[in-house]
């Protein structure tokens, strides 16, 4: 049997999973509606966020509170401005101009679009004078946004560019760093439950815009490049804010 003398051409990576990010833009997109029509008095909205808040006072302890408080800073916005540029930096080093755009566009618009929605709705914060201006209100989570958004964009990248057990590990590690941000917020007492589930929402569905129109590099050193620079940043940034955040938090003892 003659074989062939051809020269192969390297294969590519799935680049976009369309089926799996239409289903997930339609659920964010569901869910952010039912939360906005609450929000809009069409259904009682505190019937489902006053039941979970009222509970928070009876889990804190000072180990949980510790412990919270490191994972909301991975949520601060000062953080993410460091963490997105990088991941920016990453793709462009590696010249995927396609992916800069789109990120750059995304990470820029999406903290203001939450700040116009914020000044809009004008939900009181469950504990007020957290913060002045318009962070002073509460829906949605900028926090739960921004995150879904910085670290779920480094979990698609993840996802696109590495194999095996190593791909499923840094995308299960930060899709439960951005769950347990959202629960931050929740804990602290600085956002009602539907606050932080339509800030899932909103940068899910911001993300899955990213996942449908941005083609991916076919080598994982951005995806290295970016998770490494979280992986030695973060922890210590969280640990530099601990004091501050105390204070800022100081009823929660």
């Amino acid at each position: 049997m003659k074989r062939s003398t051809e020269p192969e051409t390297p294969s590519r990576p799935n680049l976009r999973p369309t089926a799996l990010v239409v289903v997930a833009a339609a659920v964010c997109a569901l869910v952010l509606a039912l939360l906005v029509s609450g929000i809009a008095g069409l259904w009682d909205i505190d019937s489902f966020d006053r039941p979970i808040t009222d509970q928070v006072p009876g889990l804190r302890n000072p180990a949980l509170t510790n412990m919270m408080l490191f994972a909301s800073a991975f949520g601060d916005a000062v953080y993410l401005w460091f963490m997105g540029p990088l991941i920016l930096v990453a793709l462009g080093v590696y010249r995927n101009w396609r992916a800069l755009a789109v990120y750059s566009a995304a990470f820029v618009l999406t903290p203001i679009i939450v700040r116009l929605i914020k000044g809009w709705v004008a939900r009181p914060r469950p504990t007020v004078d957290l913060y002045g201006g318009v962070e002073a209100f509460s829906f949605p989570s900028g926090h739960a946004t921004n995150s879904t958004l910085i670290y779920g964009a480094l979990a698609l990248l993840a996802f696109m560019t590495l194999k095996g057990a190593l791909r499923w590990s840094v995308v299960g590690v930060l899709c439960f760093l951005i769950l347990l941000i959202a629960a931050s917020r929740i804990y602290v007492g600085a956002h009602w439950p539907s606050d932080t589930l339509a800030g899932l929402a909103l940068g899910g569905l911001v993300l899955c815009g990213l996942g449908m129109v941005t083609e991916y590099p076919a080598n994982t050193r951005a995806t290295a490049f970016a998770a490494t620079g979280l992986a030695l940043t973060g922890p210590i940034y969280a640990l530099l804010s601990l004091p501050a955040a105390r204070v800022l938090y100081h009823a929660l003892g």
